[in-house]
């Protein structure tokens, strides 16, 4: 049986299994004009699932292949493969539950098909080239032109503390794991939006809270994506929320903010920055309900991306709170508590690059509908 994927795809190939455990005892990929192979061959005939994800524009951007838990790798197969511009990277590692899971990277893909021999032993993902399109046809720039923007969208994307501000730590340090998130959505957002994308920090740099918004502002973006880790003394905390700028009075806010807010609340006030929240207060409430539909379209789309991957993912909701990260700016904005690092499994998840990615997904995809919710809004 053969068939042609190109998203939300999910296979069950089932083979009469054998005793003992099943070894990998080849992996390979192959290129060509027609697109890439990737085959492994197995030991024994086992239950593999295939599965994938799509970013925003609906495009395949990745395949699992999850072999059983106890599957081996013999020895000489490789651990990654770097090939062609279908297929970016293949690596193998540990997937949910102990399962071996290969990862397929896809770079420009049209879709992709599973095959499997007749015995069992031979598993192969075909995947084809993209049918070349003109980038006027492509649907995000098509929707742009009929809503009478003439450019895309330009997003800024900060990503969380750096330098000597590490943020918080756990099982992973907030700096780092932002910014890896970062960078990923800010491909993310280009590939499936063709959105102008900014980084508030490219590397390991140490900003103020002030200059990321003031970067913001001075690019006359469009949104202003702002990226953390959240942290608990006990461990035992755990999901994902997301928040606009507003004042809050419960307590749990009032904390996590200060912890955000960090460094600049320990400098001298006497700079001015008393009269910018003011100022920032009254642009704010023009740019309101756009923020809060911003966060809103966020954290579903999030929350939605990472339960389909993964259990146990607490969905803690939208917020308010005096996030100085996004005093100032002119744009609707949000800031996004990705996960608890501190907490035994998802701090654990956070450190991996696999579910760093599942994150930027969901960011991405939260973003293309608060786009396109607001595209639609201003043409009726």
């Amino acid at each position: 049986m053969e068939r042609w994927w190109r998203g939300a795809a999910l296979s069950w190939l089932a083979f009469a299994g054998t005793a003992g455990a099943a070894q990998v005892t080849a992996l390979r990929a192959e290129s060509g004009a027609g697109g890439a192979t990737v085959s492994l061959s197995l030991s024994q005939p086992v239950r593999v699932a295939v599965h994938d994800v799509a970013v925003a524009s609906g495009a395949v951007a990745r395949v699992y292949v999850d072999l059983p838990r106890g599957t081996r790798l013999a020895r000489g197969v490789p651990r990654t493969l770097t090939r062609s511009r279908a297929v970016t990277m293949v690596r193998v590692g540990r997937g949910e539950g102990g399962v071996v899971r290969v990862v397929l990277e896809l770079g420009a893909a049209g879709g992709y098909r599973v095959r499997r021999s007749a015995r069992g032993l031979e598993l192969s993902i075909a995947v084809a080239p993209p049918r070349e399109r003109p980038r006027a046809d492509r649907p995000e720039r098509a929707a742009l032109a009929r809503a009478g923007e003439i450019r895309p969208p330009k997003i800024v994307i900060d990503p969380g503390h750096g330098g000597h501000d590490p943020g918080a730590q756990g099982y992973v340090v907030e700096k780092e794991v932002t910014l890896a998130i970062a960078r990923r959505l800010a491909g993310l957002l280009r590939e499936g939006l063709g959105a102008e994308t900014i980084l508030t920090r490219s590397d390991d740099e140490t900003l103020s809270l002030g200059d990321r918004t003031a970067r913001a502002n001075s690019e006359g973006a469009d949104l202003f994506v702002s990226i953390h880790a959240n942290a608990n003394p006990s461990g035992r905390l755990h999901g994902i929320e997301t928040y606009y700028l507003d004042n809050a009075a419960d307590r749990a806010t009032i904390r996590l903010a200060a912890m955000e807010n960090g460094l600049d609340l320990l400098r001298p006030r006497g700079d001015g920055t008393d009269l910018r929240y003011i100022l920032s207060d009254l642009v704010q409430v023009g740019k309101m309900d756009e923020s809060i539909a911003l966060a809103r379209a966020v954290q579903r789309a999030v929350v939605a991306t990472t339960r389909a991957r993964y259990p146990y993912v607490a969905d803690l909701g939208v917020k308010r709170g005096p996030f100085y990260v996004l005093v100032g700016a002119y744009m609707p904005c949000v800031l996004v508590e990705t996960s608890f690092l501190t907490h035994p499994i998802e701090g654990r998840r956070l450190a991996r690059a696999e579910y760093q990615a599942t994150i930027a997904e969901g960011l991405a995809a939260g973003v293309a509908r608060f786009l396109a919710d607001t595209r639609r809004a201003r043409t009726l």
